[in-house]
């Protein structure tokens, strides 16, 4: 059975839709609670109240983050997207606190090819790709060029073990949909959004540490 891509990217933005204002009211409601604390004791919510306020707020902070990677990365949002703000944001917030850390400067890529249908998608899934394959931490570095006919994306993950692993990476090339696994389907996604939206991924080992993924049109 094949399903349209448009199918999937809206059935994504449902459940990011219909899952962040739970998450969102969960983050409201520590929130309050933390300010009643304050105002009954005049000191910062502590002992086993203020271990569960903490341990909620880190988890719902999470899948906030979460949620906003998958809105751009798999919804129609990612689409739609005119500039690459939010999909910066996003990823920064995906990889804060862990091993691996962001190198995506302020108006990269250039603005001119901000435009592009399904850029941000394009960038975003890569930036993830990059992580993926970045299991013990190191650094993603983003550039692109171009214009809104023609350019190039690049992601460029510095660390080990620098290399997507061999079931990722035929998903990405687009195997079988009987061979996908829970860890692979992303990458497939990534390379069907990419096709449909006219871009052609390359994913070049550069060494032992070094992996170049680019995405052209």
């Amino acid at each position: 059975m094949t399903i349209d891509i448009r199918v999937l990217e809206l059935l994504a933005s449902k459940l990011c839709h219909d899952l962040v204002s739970p998450v969102g009211a969960i983050r409201n409601g520590l929130e309050l609670i933390e300010e009643m604390q304050d105002d009954e004791d005049g000191a910062p919510a502590g002992g086993f109240v203020g271990e569960a306020v903490k341990l909620i707020d880190h988890s719902s902070l999470q899948a906030d983050r979460r949620l906003r990677v998958f809105r751009l990365a798999y919804g129609v949002a990612g689409r739609d997207q005119k500039g690459f703000g939010d999909a910066r944001n996003a990823a920064a917030g995906w990889l804060d606190g862990g091993r691996t850390k962001l190198d995506w400067p302020e108006r990269v890529p250039s603005d001119m090819i901000a435009y592009r249908r399904g850029v941000v998608k394009t960038l975003l899934n890569l930036v993830l790709l990059a992580d993926e394959a970045l299991t013990h931490g190191g650094i993603i570095r983003v550039t692109g060029e171009g214009t809104e006919e023609s350019g190039r994306l690049t992601v460029t993950a510095e660390g080990r073990p620098g290399a997507l692993n061999p079931a990722t990476a035929a998903a990405l090339a687009g195997t079988e949909a009987a061979e996908l696994t829970p860890r692979s389907v992303h990458a497939y996604l990534a390379g069907r959004f990419a096709e449909d939206d006219g871009f052609r991924i390359a994913v070049t080992p550069s060494g032992p540490d070094r992996l170049v993924l680019t995405a052209d049109w």
